[in-house]
């Protein structure tokens, strides 16, 4: 325990350690405001006349007080009261009209604008069942919203047979973890799916900061000489490692855990507590699986990015231990972060699924696999890509911290 406190004491006193905490501390807030900064809407007066431009916390609070109006259940009978405004409302001058900006300005915002976020998963809902093309609200017969939710399953059902054609496996799966969904949606208008993007985003800076920080655990006493000093003491052998790895993974996870609930916290109060109660249905695709409101969609991003967080850092800790040069160890270690970016790219999903950072990113990050509908198929079995990706970072934690201090002891050996 001892050799563990001096560890801790020396991992936070180094002076790279202090500049990647100190910036991953400052981005939290940072990136969590971002989002609320690009918000904006104009304000119109009853003749129809501009009279401000909200932008921030005004834009955001301005758009809750329009839209909370139909806040709560999203149930058919609200919908096709919606559908019916909108439709009415829209009518006269063509749906073309609100894209072309000849739409009254008044009107959009007393009835078309509050309607969006309750409306907006419709056109999707009743996507041509060939083609999966959106459907125009004004062609959505209102009296049709009375099956909203068994028109959802078919829309999945479509959606499948599209793109898991080969897979019966992966269709099957899809339709019975969707019909746990909670019905009817929430909706508590005002989160931004930029926000949730920023979320992601500040994961993956969060892991590369921490992943930097890490490397020179055992590297930079195999450069300076100091090992072989440290190795000839009495406990300078598995136990010295034991206590380094220990060190590492507990100020790292605490410092994951401290600016991860700093951004969130920040990201929430901006936009409103009360918006997490929302589907993820309603902010993302209407057929997504998961049976999670917004709250818990962060949660689960949380536990994912530190549980891809202690994977990486467990490799770094490997490579950390082989090599000599930390700066080596540093490149290898951030391609390592980046790799599912660009492996997902080029389409390479069992390798991009698997790699110790799989859960952060981009369009491959955990966020973008829990609401898409992407699975890793072996023969005509099929598994759906957020469990392979939590399955094999938790795999090879324990492989990649096994393989370090095994590395490092033979090093000691040789």
């Amino acid at each position: 325990m001892r050799i563990y406190r001096l560890e801790m004491k020396r991992v936070l006193k180094s002076s790279r350690s202090i500049l990647f905490l100190s910036i991953a501390l400052v981005m939290s807030v940072v990136m969590a405001w971002l989002p609320v900064l690009f918000e904006d809407i104009d304000q119109y007066n009853e003749s129809g006349n501009k009279v401000a431009e909200l932008n921030g916390l005004d834009a955001i609070a301005y758009k809750k007080s329009l839209r909370s109006v139909y806040n709560g259940a999203v149930t058919p009978e609200k919908l096709q009261e919606a559908l019916s405004i909108y439709q009415s409302s829209v009518l006269p001058y063509g749906e073309e009209s609100l894209e072309s900006g000849e739409f009254p300005a008044d009107l959009y915002m007393n009835k078309v604008y509050p309607l969006q976020s309750l409306l907006g998963r419709l056109p999707e809902a009743y996507a041509n069942s060939k083609t999966g093309q959106a459907t125009s609200l004004m062609d959505i017969p209102v009296d049709q919203l009375d099956g909203f939710y068994e028109q959802t399953s078919q829309h999945l059902k479509d959606i499948m047979q599209m793109e898991q054609k080969e897979y019966f496996s992966a269709q099957s799966q899809a339709l019975q973890k969707y019909a746990k969904a909670t019905t009817p949606f929430q909706l508590y208008a005002g989160y931004s799916r930029d926000a949730f993007d920023y979320i992601g985003l500040f994961i993956l800076l969060l892991v590369i900061l921490c992943t930097a920080a890490a490397t020179p655990t055992f590297s930079n006493e195999y450069q300076t000489g100091s090992d072989s000093i440290l190795r000839c003491t009495k406990h300078g052998r598995s136990r010295l490692a034991m206590a380094k790895i220990m060190a590492a993974l507990t100020i790292f996870t605490a410092a994951f855990v401290l600016c991860t609930s700093l951004h969130l916290f920040i990201s929430n109060l901006a936009f409103g507590i009360e918006c997490m109660k929302t589907s993820i249905q309603m902010l993302f695709s209407v057929i997504s699986l998961p049976a999670l409101n917004l709250g818990q969609l962060q949660a689960v991003l949380a536990v994912g990015g530190l549980i891809s967080l202690l994977a990486t850092i467990s490799f770094t800790l490997f490579l950390s231990a082989k090599c000599k040069d930390p700066m080596m160890v540093m490149l290898i270690a951030i391609a390592m972060c980046l790799l599912p970016i660009f492996t997902y790219t080029a389409g390479a999903s069992w390798l991009t699924f698997i790699l110790p950072s799989a859960g952060i990113g981009m369009q491959n990050s955990l966020l973008y696999q829990l609401t898409g509908f992407n699975f890793v198929h072996i023969g005509q079995s099929s598994i759906w890509s957020p469990y392979v990706i939590m399955a094999a970072a938790m795999i090879e934690i324990p492989v990649f911290l096994f393989l370090a201090l095994h590395t490092y002891c033979k090093h000691q050996a040789a």
